[in-house]
């Protein structure tokens, strides 16, 4: 062994280095066991959602289930587990999971803790095509199982509400955050005025309306969930690539582009699949209000920041909550059900406030005014 009292300048210098190195690398691994235990969680949480409903099923049959063995399953428990809690519980865990991913975005992009998916207005135009189609009386199924009026109009709208937020965010030749913000903000605005006069001029709709707009996943059929998996599927991980690049954006457009970034193309290519998987989000469930904003927060607290692990962790923090939501939603008032909206509302509001107050509060111990 080398004497401590003999080590060169160079190897002096080298050890604090690699002690520091090493520290970084632990703390890295850590990502790996946070990202196993959400999953273990999330898994459960699924498995618990299929057990609760009007009529409870035992966990380890459900469990049997998920791992092929049904032979101690009668056909009654298949079929409900099968054609009607399976894919709710999976519509609940993408739809969440997609919210908090464009809501980890929204906040990297706009360098903004208060951003959320509303902030395109695509909830907003979403919201306007489907009360256009219930109040025009096509909230029937239109084409294969549960792709209702509603559901085509949902996505109608938000490619609609897109396009024009798209358009006139270009209309300076440059796709800066600023523009795109205050365009989304006003159509948000122009779209929920609309569906407030649709609902005032046909009173027959209204409820109909109203209720959609709360949110529910009562209408998940295995066709939707398929649509919905093969979206969420593709665009995330196509999110979770690009996301490094939103880290870039931080240190500003010329410092981006120094480092080979386009802000303009970035933004584009980002906030394009934001409002795809917004659109197929709130045609399956209708407006989910929260999620995308508590959620990374929450990522924030487990010291995740790098945006491309923030993104995965909020994917999966946000599918186990929404998980956890519905399950309460369907359950607390059973046999009825409680509007999703009105239940991440619930939880996410007063989290969110205790947020705040813990900010300000240590906000204020470091004498930041």
């Amino acid at each position: 062994m080398s004497n401590p009292g003999n080590m060169t300048d160079k190897e002096k210098t080298s050890a604090p280095q690699a002690a520091h190195s090493g520290a970084r690398a632990l703390r890295g691994d850590a990502f790996y066991p946070k990202l196993l235990a959400a999953a273990v969680l999330l898994f459960l949480a699924a498995a618990v959602a299929c057990c609760l409903g009007s009529s409870s099923i035992p966990f380890h049959k459900v469990v049997s289930y998920f791992i092929g063995k049904t032979e101690s399953l009668s056909s009654s428990e298949i079929l409900i587990i099968g054609r009607i809690r399976l894919p709710r519980t999976i519509t609940s865990l993408l739809v969440g999971g997609a919210l908090a991913s464009v809501g980890c975005i929204m906040q990297g992009v706009f360098r903004n803790p208060m951003a959320d998916p509303s902030v395109l207005g695509i909830s907003s135009g979403s919201a306007l095509g489907a009360a256009i189609m219930i109040v025009l009386g096509f909230n029937g199924v239109i084409i294969g199982t549960g792709f209702t009026g509603a559901y085509i109009g949902a996505i109608a709208g938000a490619l609609v509400t897109w396009l024009a937020v798209f358009y006139i965010a270009r209309s300076s030749g440059e796709y800066d955050t600023t523009s795109t913000l205050i365009a989304g903000i006003a159509i948000s605005s122009i779209m929920s005025a609309l569906i407030t006069v649709l609902m005032t001029l046909h009173h027959e709709s209204m409820e109909r309306i109203y209720m959609w707009m709360l949110g529910t996943f009562s209408s998940a059929t295995v066709q939707k969930t398929w649509v919905l998996f093969a979206v969420v599927g593709v665009l995330v991980p196509v999110l979770v690539l690009i996301a490094p690049r939103i880290d870039v954006l931080k240190l500003g457009r010329e410092a981006a582009l120094s480092l080979g970034v386009n802000q303009s193309r970035t933004l584009g290519i980002v906030l394009c699949i934001s409002s795809v998987l917004l659109a197929f989000c709130v045609a399956n469930s209708g407006i989910i209000g929260f999620v995308g904003l508590i959620i990374p927060h929450i990522v924030e607290y487990f010291r995740i920041h790098r945006m491309r692990r923030k993104l995965i962790m909020s994917f999966m923090t946000g599918a186990i909550f929404m998980v956890v939501c519905d399950c309460i939603a369907k359950t607390v008032v059973s046999p009825g059900e409680m509007a999703i909206g009105a239940m991440t509302s619930l939880i996410g509001a007063p989290y969110f406030l205790i947020l705040l107050i813990k900010s300000r509060v240590t906000a204020g111990r470091k004498g930041i005014r």
